[in-house]
């Protein structure tokens, strides 16, 4: 596929990335969509339900002894483990848990959906949480799909002896880890995880079943931009590409800041023609985007981990203009300037955070600044100033 724009590089896919509605129905949402579903002749996995079997063999296995931490780390080695599930990652491959644990593989949902179920079956009330600031950007056929990454929690990082992330059998309790990640309720994960169902079927070429998913969850849940953005390719797919670009020029309405809408929308603007409406598309996305808080921090966190250190703090300096007393905004802007070698700016930061009022997140960010760069300790990292010449 030949990109027109930097803007529209190519289709992109969003996977495990949403919001869902909630009701007062005495049954959960998630169970009254699945009933709708099945009315509709389509079926829609449970993506937490696992047999009574395998909950009683976890619970021989791992058991309740020690604290809700200790039982959720013993349920991370037993999937990890030889001797346990020794389960493996697979890229795109996002399952349910009883399929997740029959097959012993499966990516980031996979594992969280599994992670969730077999905890909660001990009592340790974990819940689901993303990285949204660094998205996975893979490709497959000449197009390109990103994904937020799904991983779990425990508790709040306030308590940090009782607090955990799990990413992929990763445990952290860094403050770090914790400003990255956006927590998720089970209706939103629910959501998040029939899009990745949906975005497998159209790879695997059943467009039917796939455009019946994203079609059923645009009227019920309306307020996930990553729905519409993947009905939008499906209906592409299937050579219906002004119906497409309707479906993107009126969600980007409903979405002006949610950056793949308008890479898509330029791309099925360019393929029905209408090259006026492309160039619109791409200079409003890039002027909204270009100011947006969330965007500069993601590309600047895109940035810092490829080692652009100077490029990052320019991003990071940008968000900070909307947000100046962001605690977790000043640490990545001092951790990119110091990286950068850019002293005086990176210390200035640092003064900024010890400014701020007291809170365990202001004094373990700082803990952690020190840890990666021993010379804060240092008062005379400071360019001193020039020493008077003595009189002669």
């Amino acid at each position: 596929m030949v990109a027109k724009s930097q803007l529209a590089v190519a289709v992109v896919l969003i996977l495990a990335s949403g919001c869902a509605t909630t009701s007062g129905d005495h049954r959960s949402i998630t169970d009254q969509w699945i009933d709708q579903a099945r009315a509709e002749g389509l079926v829609l996995e449970a993506p937490l339900r696992v047999s009574p079997q395998t909950r009683s063999l976890v619970r021989d296995k791992v058991g309740y002894a020690g604290t809700e931490k200790a039982r959720l780390l013993k349920v991370v080695r037993f999937l990890a483990d030889g001797d346990g599930l020794n389960f493996q990652y697979q890229t795109q491959s996002s399952l349910s848990a009883e399929k997740a644990y029959a097959a012993k593989r499966g990516d980031c949902m996979s594992y969280a959906n599994l992670l969730v179920a077999l905890a909660r079956s001990l009592d340790v009330p974990v819940r689901y949480v993303r990285i949204t600031q660094l998205p996975v950007t893979w490709e497959a056929r000449g197009r390109f799909f990103e994904s937020s990454h799904m991983a779990v929690a425990l508790g709040r990082e306030a308590a940090w002896d009782q607090a955990a992330i799990v990413d992929f059998g990763s445990v952290h309790t860094s403050p770090w880890r914790f400003s990255l990640y956006d927590d998720v309720p089970d209706t939103e994960a629910f959501v998040l995880f029939q899009n990745n169902v949906a975005v497998q079927r159209m790879l695997a070429g059943d467009t039917t079943t796939a455009e019946h998913i994203l079609r059923f969850f645009n009227q019920r849940a309306p307020d996930v931009p990553e729905v519409p953005n993947n009905l939008s390719l499906v209906l592409m797919q299937t050579g219906r590409e002004r119906e497409a670009m309707d479906l993107l020029v009126a969600s980007v309405q409903r979405f002006p800041h949610f950056r793949p809408l308008y890479a898509n929308a330029v791309q099925a603007a360019h393929r029905v023609g209408n090259e006026a409406l492309a160039t619109e598309l791409e200079a409003r996305g890039r002027e909204l985007l270009e100011d947006e808080p969330a965007w500069n921090f993601n590309e600047g966190m895109r940035s810092y981990h490829a080692g652009a250190y100077s490029t990052a703090a320019l991003r990071f300096e940008k968000a900070l203009s909307a947000d100046p007393d962001n605690v977790r905004l000043l640490a990545w802007s001092a951790r990119a300037h110091l990286a950068a070698g850019n002293y005086r700016r990176g210390l200035e930061q640092v003064e900024r955070i010890r400014s701020r009022p007291p809170s365990e997140t202001r004094s373990q960010l700082l803990e952690d600044l020190s840890k990666t760069f021993p010379q804060l300790e240092q008062p005379p990292l400071l360019q001193p100033a020039p020493m008077a010449a003595r009189p002669r």
